[in-house]
């Protein structure tokens, strides 16, 4: 795991790249604070800060050729280096360290593009050919690791992270108002845009070639190109269980390939007990395993699940049980390490757990992407209602029910439900469940100014493109859903959460869910099997059930519950109105701070909740402070 960083000049002749490049690589120390590496050849600059987990002493980035003609860096890692060495090997090609991103070198050199459908990985990857005069940037099948670009007339910069691409003086910090729209409405950037006019994210599975001045975006990779897997006619229950339980072990195999200490995150859930489980079959000692709760209880603490599966599993276990922190200073460092406005509260807890979890173990391997795959969201179960809520009278269905439903301070779920389950158009349906700031909120919010800039755009763009676009033998409702879940919210929200949380503190997380093997199975396999009436992830759960004991099987998904509602009634109260509500805030131009009001004061006196609203407002608001404002963290 590293920080990766880059310029080319595109045109305007050679300049001297070394003076800033060093400085924009070294802010990404905390991703590498181990290593640092730097390559400079007329007219390109790579530079790597390195968190050493392969090959110690010998995995130095960036990685030459020995003519000097090809070079490489990586963030992330490349899990199948050693079959592929073995390989190329066979094919003549000699090798001077035992990591993986000499392989993805010399990989390179024997496939060209091509070579990147070979890996199995989470990375964000560049290699300059002097030879071909090409720059070549790479991002994992789902994006894992994240990759982002800024181009002007003159030159194309890269980087893990936005701020190290800030670092430079000469970028412009102007603000999208597409990504404001877009952050209102998910929570979280939607990629290719950023918060940022003129610096975008790669897209998951895609290439970006520059050659001979010429800038070239393709998609090397999308659920349906790997058939690997069953035929038709033996895609029953039973051998689809065996397929995902025999796939997620090699998995977990190639993911605990490491040089140093390999623990996970453990909730007590059924995906993050299956990989702890899988792990401890790989391994002669105790699996490290690490939990969190929150030290007021109830939803917001699961120590005691996690640690019953830690005892029938015989786990090194640790805890983390959060009864006091700073709340502001860690949501500022949090700000900080995003670089963009970042709306899931479950970054403060995983930032909490990443930081426990570092002093004992340099890798983590997580349960992401379990829920997207196979069914685990309560809403697939609900969405399927649709249809019969729509044969009731559109009286009651937009009129009375809902109207009703608003009169009740609480039960946001229900009544979300009530005005999302009358939408007709599936994909514009789907985007109702995940808004926070519904269009006509954002009507409301936006000043006149912003509002006009965006009068034409419809931020549900993804959901329709998503879920029309699947392909593939098994293409119902629920998988559409699934697919939609795929390329938006968890490669733009939780894999930018797992990603900056663990490494604003120094550790890899891996992710053996979302081998891209198992998410070309996931994907082929009927919905009916996935969700059975009110029970979720039935085909997982059936796969993963000789490994667990019963009642990890029956226990509802959960995941990070932060306790937003209380803490925006208690310790955040004061914080939140002086921050969206104090002259600054008011001078920006960008919302109306009456609005704001009166949902802080709704909020405050139980009238409504808001929590997820004005959380999203707070982190804008620290954001702008922070990367627009230079104020100190």
């Amino acid at each position: 795991m590293c920080g990766i960083y880059g310029e080319l000049i595109l045109s305007g002749g050679e300049r001297d790249l070394g003076c800033q490049g060093e400085k924009s690589t070294d802010v990404l120390a905390h991703r590498g604070p181990d290593d640092r590496g730097t390559m400079m050849g007329g007219k390109v600059f790579f530079g790597m800060r390195r968190l050493s987990i392969i090959d110690l002493k010998g995995g130095a980035q960036p990685k030459w050729n020995e003519s000097k003609s090809c070079c490489a860096i990586c963030n992330g890692e490349v899990y199948n280096f050693r079959e592929l060495r073995a390989e190329l090997e066979a094919k003549g090609h000699l090798f001077g360290t035992k990591g993986d991103t000499e392989v993805v070198l010399r990989a390179y050199e024997e496939w060209d593009t091509a070579a990147i459908r070979r890996f199995n990985g989470m990375f964000g990857l560049a290699v300059w050919d002097a030879r071909k005069d090409r720059l070549l940037l790479a991002r994992d099948r789902v994006g894992e690791k994240p990759l982002y670009y800024f181009r002007d007339a003159g030159r194309l910069i890269f980087s893990s992270e936005i701020k190290a691409i800030l670092a430079d003086p000469s970028v412009p910090r102007r603000i999208n108002p597409r990504g404001v729209v877009n952050f209102l409405a998910a929570g979280h950037a939607v990629a290719p845009e950023t918060i940022y006019q003129s610096i975008y994210k790669l897209l998951p599975g895609h290439l970006l070639c520059v050659q001979n001045g010429e800038i070239r975006i393709s998609q090397y990779w999308d659920v349906g190109d790997d058939p690997y897997l069953l035929p038709l006619d033996a895609r029953n229950e039973k051998n689809l269980a065996e397929k995902i339980l025999a796939l997620l072990d090699d998995s977990v195999r190639l993911r605990m390939s490491a040089d140093v200490s390999v623990g996970a995150f453990l909730s007590g859930g059924v995906d993050s007990s299956a990989i702890v489980a899988l792990m401890q079959k790989h391994t002669a000692d105790p699996v490290k395993t690490f939990s969190l709760g929150f030290g007021i209880g109830g939803a917001y603490n699961e120590l005691s699940d996690a640690r019953r599966v830690a005892i029938a599993l015989g786990t090194e276990h640790h805890e983390l049980n959060v009864e006091h922190c700073d709340l502001v200073e860690t949501l500022r460092k949090l700000v900080y390490h995003y670089d963009e406005p970042f709306g899931d509260p479950a970054s403060f807890p995983l930032y909490l757990l990443s930081r426990f979890a570092q002093q004992h173990v340099k890798v983590v391997l997580s349960g992401d992407g379990g829920d997207e795959l196979f069914g685990g969201y309560r809403r697939y179960s609900a969405d399927r209602l649709a249809r019969l809520y729509q044969l009731l009278p559109t009286k009651l269905t937009e009129g009375a029910i809902p109207a009703l439903a608003d009169r009740l301070p609480r039960l946001r779920r229900l009544k979300r439900a009530l005005k999302t389950l009358p939408i007709k158009d599936p994909a514009h349906r789907y985007a109702a469940w995940l808004t926070l700031f519904t269009p006509e909120m954002q009507a409301e919010l936006l000043m006149p100014d912003l509002l006009a800039c965006v009068a034409n755009y419809d931020a549900a763009w993804p959901y329709s493109k998503y879920y029309f676009a699947l392909k593939g033998d098994e293409v119902d409702h629920l998988n559409r859903l699934m697919y939609v879940d795929l390329k938006t919210l968890l490669a733009d929200a939780y894999m930018e959460k797992t990603d900056k949380a663990t490494m604003a503190c120094g550790l890899e997380a891996r992710l053996p869910l979302l081998d891209h093997r198992l998410v070309e199975l996931a994907f082929q396999i009927p919905g009916r099997y996935k969700i059975r009436g009110a029970t979720t992830k039935s085909i997982f759960k059936k796969a993963v059930s000789g490994l667990l004991p019963p009642e990890v099987l029956r226990k509802p998904k959960h995941g990070f519950s932060v306790p937003l509602d209380v803490w925006f009634r208690g310790d955040l109260k004061r914080f939140a109105f002086d921050v969206l509500l104090d002259g600054s805030t008011r001078r920006r131009g960008y919302f109306n701070t009456c609005v704001i009001e009166r949902l802080w004061r709704e909020h405050a006196e139980g009238r409504h909740v808001w929590d997820a609203q004005l959380w999203l407002l707070l982190n804008f608001e620290l954001w702008h402070r922070i990367y627009l404002d230079d104020e100190e963290i």
